[in-house]
């Protein structure tokens, strides 16, 4: 199974794919370590401790995420899946810890529905042969 992966990253689609993911993921850890900068919506240390831990562990886990996808390594690809399937569970199971408002909660579902395109081109290049 791993040998596939490996296999599948060296394609040349996957190989862009993996380099636009690694764009996506560098976006979204900007916008994490902004947050912590105090550039987001309120001072980081007014928000709920909710978020401000969300911030720290998707500030980290996307820069690692944006190494491993850039370099086209299987544990970037790794690091996206968790990164975007946790955000799934958490947005979905907890949403009233993160979104306090519909406007909150639109962007939350805009969030999850571009992650679910991204996870479904992933699975489909994954899938493809040549």
């Amino acid at each position: 199974m791993v040998d596939y992966l490996i296999q599948a990253t060296e394609r040349p689609w996957m190989s862009i794919y993996l380099r636009i993911l690694a764009f996506i993921f560098a976006y979204g850890a900007i916008v994490h370590f902004s947050n912590i900068a105090g550039f987001g919506e309120m001072p980081w240390l007014e928000t709920p401790l909710t978020w401000r831990i969300g911030d720290v562990f998707y500030g980290i886990l996307d820069t690692a995420a944006v190494i491993g996808l850039g370099a086209r390594k299987v544990w970037g690809i790794g690091l996206c899946l968790v990164g975007i399937l946790s955000q799934f569970i958490i947005y979905t199971v907890f949403i009233d810890y993160f979104a306090a408002t519909p406007d909150q909660r639109q962007t939350i579902y805009g969030l999850l529905g571009t992650e679910a395109i991204l996870v479904l081109i992933l699975s489909i290049l994954f899938l493809l042969k040549k």
